[in-house]
């Protein structure tokens, strides 16, 4: 019985160059780092509040039309925090 050999073509990917595409990843090592570069979101503080039925009516519409424009669903923090971003800005705060 003959014995073959294994390659380091035949091994699995842990074993090639790491500056190659990476098959399952589907990307290069290179971009994977770019990728883990990006800059930390700020760090949020529990809050909480209590809002008439009618705000929050508004925030869940705020939230559909930011999904149907983008196809992304933001997070109710994050539409409250704008709202009151431009609150601030026109308050001259």
């Amino acid at each position: 019985m003959e014995s073959k050999e294994r390659t380091l073509g035949t091994r699995a990917t842990i074993f090639r160059r790491t500056d190659k595409e990476i098959p399952e990843l589907g990307q290069s090592f290179e971009k994977i780092q770019a990728a883990e570069k990006q800059p930390a979101k700020r760090a949020r503080i529990k809050a909480t509040f209590y809002l008439y039925p009618d705000d929050i009516l508004a925030i869940d519409y705020m939230q559909i039309e930011e999904f149907k424009r983008t196809g992304k669903k933001p997070e109710r923090s994050e539409v409250v925090s704008r709202a009151i971003q431009a609150l601030k800005k026109q308050c001259n705060i």
